[in-house]
């Protein structure tokens, strides 16, 4: 039962290859152009192709190429099918940048212009000129993955995936200066064209040797996903490289294995489909639990940062609502004093109550009054400084009228770190009091 649920290597090795090498060469180039925020030029490119693969096959037969032989592997036919694919991309990537910079038309419009077109084409031809040959309009839209089963086919993509990797080794720095800030890369004297133009022949390259293995529809799905995906996990440009290379890895394995088991219950499915839908598979899983950027991690920091401004403010209204005693403490306050004067439900107010107790910011004499300690005061006063610095900011700076600046600088008070609070002491010049004319706490 394990074993009919696991691949049999001598069927699905290569195609297992194939799928390995497509995922981590379309997931480490795609990273690049999502962060040129130029995602879709591989959606364009992967579909612009298609008419320099259908005129590289005809050019093939014209000289006399064996139909049968259509197939992309280490063979004549990969030849003319590469040159053709690769000026394809080129000339569609030429004909939207020519339309942007020569007309009113945005990039995604000039984008949307053009590749459609080159697409469309390019069925057509396959559609009537490619009968009798292996690549067909199944192949283009689908792929076919499964039909993958010797080096020969595999050798161009574990190429193009090496030359992908060749060029972030060799020229890291250079690709990651133009994508990040094209203009620094030109001021420094980067061949930021150059580079751009290299790596559009790159993506034109691994598109096309996987072309026949995941079809130019799902190969866009390889291009952006993994990136995505690795991009929700981390925000350093190397470490997002290595992650989308590994994502799309996964994806490969994990889509190829889930056909196994899909198909052992009786429910045929596409390789190529499963690798993408693996993809989304992992895209949806980052994007609710990623540490950072996860939904579920953003929801907990609000919730986290409403408590704190709850517990804060608080804090807040005891120290207004205190007297201080002749022994230097502060007298019981009524909690239902508190909870008026910050207009919330007692109910709500029960966990900041806990919350400040349990970090010895109040003491809860559980008859209905809390008062407020010494580190409590401390807390407040920390908050006061960062209150009356921003109304003194927002009042010189900005110009701002004295009797306008509360509302803001009640807001800002939580979010105004130590660091930024002596920077912000600094540039006011030191100030001692604030613009109503109160002392700022330790501004002395």
């Amino acid at each position: 039962m394990l074993a009919e649920l696991w691949f049999d290597l001598e069927l699905d090795f290569w195609s297992l290859v194939m799928a390995v090498f497509v995922g981590g060469g379309c997931g480490l180039l795609g990273t690049v152009f999502l962060l040129r925020r130029a995602a879709l030029l591989g959606d364009a490119v992967s579909h612009s192709v298609l008419p320099g693969i259908a005129a590289g096959l005809l050019l093939h037969y014209a000289i006399g190429g064996d139909r049968e032989d259509a197939g992309i592997g280490t063979n004549v036919t990969t030849i003319f099918v590469l040159i053709g694919a690769i000026a394809a991309g080129a000339l569609s990537t030429t004909f939207i940048e020519l339309l942007h910079r020569h007309t009113r038309i945005q990039p995604d419009a000039a984008l949307a212009s053009v590749f459609p077109a080159f697409f469309a084409a390019g069925v057509i031809l396959i559609d009537v000129y490619g009968r009798g040959s292996h690549l067909d309009v199944n192949c283009v839209f689908f792929g076919s993955l499964e039909s993958v089963g010797s080096f020969g086919q595999v050798a161009p993509t574990i190429a193009s995936a090496v030359a992908v990797v060749l060029a972030f080794v060799l020229f890291g720095k250079e690709i990651l200066a133009t994508s990040f800030d094209p203009k620094f890369s030109q001021a420094i004297g980067l061949p930021h064209r150059g580079i751009s133009l290299v790596l559009v022949l790159l993506l034109a390259t691994v598109v096309v040797t996987a072309f026949e293995a995941v079809g130019a529809v799902l190969v866009i799905a390889f291009l952006i996903v993994p990136p995505a995906t690795a991009l929700l996990l981390s925000d350093r440009f190397k470490r997002v490289l290595i992650l989308a290379a590994l994502l799309g890895i996964a994806a490969g394995i994990i889509g190829c294995w889930l056909t196994v088991v899909f198909d052992h219950f009786g429910v045929r499915s596409g390789r190529a489909p499963m690798m993408a839908l693996s993809a989304g598979a992992q895209f949806g899983v980052a994007f609710l639990f990623a540490p950072r950027r996860g939904v579920i991690a953003r929801t907990r920091r609000r919730l986290l940062l409403r408590r704190r401004i709850l517990d804060e403010n608080f804090l807040g209204a005891v120290c207004r609502l205190s007297q201080r005693l002749p022994n230097g403490a502060f007298a019981p306050v009524k909690i239902e004093l508190v909870a008026d004067s910050l207009a919330q439900e007692l109910p709500r107010l029960r966990g900041a109550i806990a919350r400040e107790t349990k970090r010895g910011g109040l003491i809860d004499h559980g008859d209905g009054t809390v008062s407020l300690t010494p580190e409590g005061e401390s807390r407040i006063r920390g908050l006061l400084r960062a209150h009356r610095l921003w109304e003194s900011y927002l009042a010189q700076t900005l110009g701002a009228p004295a009797d306008h600046v509360h509302d803001a600088a009640d807001e800002v008070e939580h979010f105004l770190s130590p660091q930024l609070l002596e920077d912000l002491f600094e540039h006011l010049e030191r100030p001692e009091i604030d613009p109503h004319g109160s002392e700022i706490p330790g501004g002395g």
